[in-house]
């Protein structure tokens, strides 16, 4: 009798142990799966603020509807009704990509903060010199979707108005909100059918254009200079643009530029025209 007691004892015992040490894992655990909900949340938490600015923007009386998607965090369908109520425009935010075929934005999650934070503005993070080029904000067209140039340039205007908050928008143009395209960091101001506009910083030694593939557009630009002194060639010419000067360059002529001086030299940029 006594040892079946002990018995019993020991059972008991074991039994407690072992639901003291699951209860005690349990409560190790939940904190750490709060904490990645929340996580898979923050896309979400941001593009819900972007949504809820946009319906105070006069551009949301244009409707659209593109997909968005953060790797590892969510994907989304945005859809711009072009409906107003109770003095905003209609903005939804839902799970899921598109059903019908549209524009996909793709955007890592640390730029989508950067974007949320106005570390960069997204027409910077899109930027770059050819199409294979890697950027950390992308747009691609759904199959079977067959955009027109139209499409295209409404796309960028929207991009700059969706993915900017407040009003009057302002957007950074300083080093640190820069990338790096064409051979010199830069930042994109705005783009709309027939107007690009930019900021380039061109540190001592850089070169721009230098690729053979870049140096003619199919629209016609002027480079104003506002810090320092460029060298270029156009169309076969030496040129030297100082600051408080203007260069301009006809449509499909060849141009590249390089800072051979010991100070950065910035530029503004403004591309104009049919094609632009």
């Amino acid at each position: 009798m006594k040892n079946l007691k002990t018995f019993i004892i020991a059972a008991l015992s074991f039994a407690l142990f072992n639901s003291i040490a699951a209860s005690e894992n349990k409560s190790n655990l939940a904190p750490t799966k709060a904490v990645r909900g929340s996580v898979e949340n923050e896309a979400e938490t941001i593009l819900k603020n972007f949504v809820t600015d946009y319906t105070n923007d006069r551009y949301a009386s244009e409707k659209r509807a593109v997909g968005i998607e953060v790797p590892e965090q969510g994907s989304w369908t945005l859809t711009v009704t072009g409906k107003k109520n109770a003095g905003k425009w209609e903005v939804l935010l839902n799970d899921g990509l598109p059903k019908i075929p549209t524009y996909i934005y793709t955007i890592e999650f640390e730029t989508l903060k950067a974007i949320d934070a106005g570390k960069i503005n997204a027409l910077t993070a899109q930027g770059k010199a050819f199409s294979s080029d890697y950027t950390p904000m992308s747009v691609r067209e759904m199959e079977g979707f067959l955009p027109t140039e139209m499409d295209d340039s409404n796309l960028n205007a929207f991009s700059f108005h969706f993915w900017t908050r407040g009003f009057p928008e302002v957007i950074p143009f300083r080093e640190d909100a820069t990338r790096r395209a064409h051979g010199s960091n830069f930042v994109v101001f705005y783009y709309e059918k027939g107007l690009r506009t930019a900021w380039y910083k061109i540190l001592p030694g850089e070169r721009v254009r230098d690729d053979a593939r870049e140096q003619a557009a199919p629209f016609p630009m002027m480079g104003i200079t506002i810090k320092g002194t460029i060298e270029g060639i156009v169309d076969g010419e030496r040129v030297t643009v100082s600051e408080g000067n203007t260069v301009f360059i006809p449509a499909n002529v060849a141009h590249k530029w390089w800072n051979d001086k010991d100070e950065p030299v910035e530029v503004v940029l403004i591309m104009f025209g049919e094609g632009a």
